[in-house]
């Protein structure tokens, strides 16, 4: 027995490197980066690009319509090189990991434009004939009216389809600890006339358990049938909480949601002259005053119960739209910077002293 472990052992350290100078250390650096893979160089490029790879050409499940509002989970962790002083993860690093969440969610929502874009060449499709204009001042003019027909936009030439991030806000509950492993829940919020807005919640793994798994139908549910979760056990279980906005462009052409949703099939052609009139009956208008009344604990029937229509995706529309409201207002401290017009403490390099 010792006679056959002898060549592994001398194998295992010619390998290694341990017997040579500064092998150890050599050791030590190979076990450092297995530990920090998650933080290596391009590691952040792969789980990007590998997230929007997968879902917009490899997942085998169709997305059905009345998914869109529901979460994507992502499970990962906290390695070493983010943790800060305090000993807990760096609040820079979380918005590192929301992008590979937000990229599942998104992605698998549009997917279906994404696709028809790419095999045409990366043209947008065209409008039916009852579109009423196919103008670029009519796509800037009419930009996802949410009380009208969903636009149907043409133009912008050969420009290709991109999806760009317009901004994030986090507000932080609690430490997430070394190696503490944790799950991202990201679904579509809202949307409004130019933005789509996305909530990310930052939980502890195994507290939520979905009843289902729409792109998996394989996965079996581990939620007790008819025990709901405790809400405060739920509350308890989020670490931080983030809003993020995208819009998508076609050259210079703002793609307005609706259109986009329409082109990806998630959601009908809107009947012409529809108007939103509420639970009660009552006409409202596109802001969040008419957001089911403030109902904040779910809009949507079960899945198959009522046809996927407009007046159940507008319903839940409004019920995100108060948070999006509430944080497109922050758009105005833009305004604020002034350029030094009262003067300013002082001006320091980061990691360079040759800055000046």
């Amino acid at each position: 027995m010792a006679l056959a472990s002898q060549p592994s052992r001398s194998f295992l350290a010619k390998w290694s490197g341990v017997g040579a100078p500064g092998g150890v250390w050599r050791v030590l650096a190979i076990l450092f980066a297995l530990m920090n893979f998650k933080n290596l160089p391009f590691v952040w490029h792969f789980r990007f690009f590998k997230a929007y790879w997968y879902q917009i050409f490899v997942q085998p499940t169709p997305i059905p319509p009345y998914a869109l509002f529901l979460p994507v989970v992502t499970q990962t962790h906290a390695p070493l090189l983010e943790i800060d002083f305090n000993m807990h993860k760096s609040n820079s690093t979380y918005f590192a990991d929301m992008d590979i969440s937000r990229t599942h969610l998104f992605t698998s929502i549009v997917r279906n434009a994404i696709r028809k874009v790419s095999s045409s060449g990366f043209h947008m499709p065209r409008a039916s004939n009852k579109s009423a204009s196919t103008t670029p001042s009519a796509v800037t003019a009419g930009l996802g009216a949410s009380d009208g027909t969903a636009p149907k936009v043409t133009g912008g030439g050969d420009a290709k389809y991109m999806i760009a991030l317009g901004g994030v806000q986090c507000n932080f509950k609690k430490e997430i600890l070394p190696y503490q492993k944790f799950e991202m829940w990201t679904r579509l919020l809202t949307w409004d006339r130019k933005w789509f807005y996305l909530v990310t919640h930052l939980v502890r793994p195994g507290v939520g358990k979905p009843t289902s798994y729409s792109l998996q139908p394989w996965r079996k549910s581990k939620r007790v049938e008819g025990q709901d979760v405790d809400p405060e056990k739920l509350k308890g279980a989020v670490f931080a909480t983030a809003i993020a906005r995208y819009v998508i462009k076609r050259g210079r052409l703002t793609i307005p949601p609706e259109k986009a949703l329409f082109d990806a099939d998630m959601v009908p052609e809107k009947p012409e002259g529809w108007v939103y009139k509420g639970d009660d009956g009552a006409e409202m208008n596109g802001t969040a005053n008419g957001a089911v009344n403030g109902d904040l604990e779910g809009a949507l029937p079960e899945k198959g119960s009522v046809e996927w229509n407009w007046d159940v995706i507008e319903r839940e529309r409004r019920r995100g739209l108060r948070f999006a409201e509430a944080y497109a207002e922050l758009d105005g401290l833009h305004e604020v910077w002034d350029g030094g017009k009262e003067g300013v403490l002082g001006q320091f390099p980061d990691v360079s002293f040759l800055y000046r």
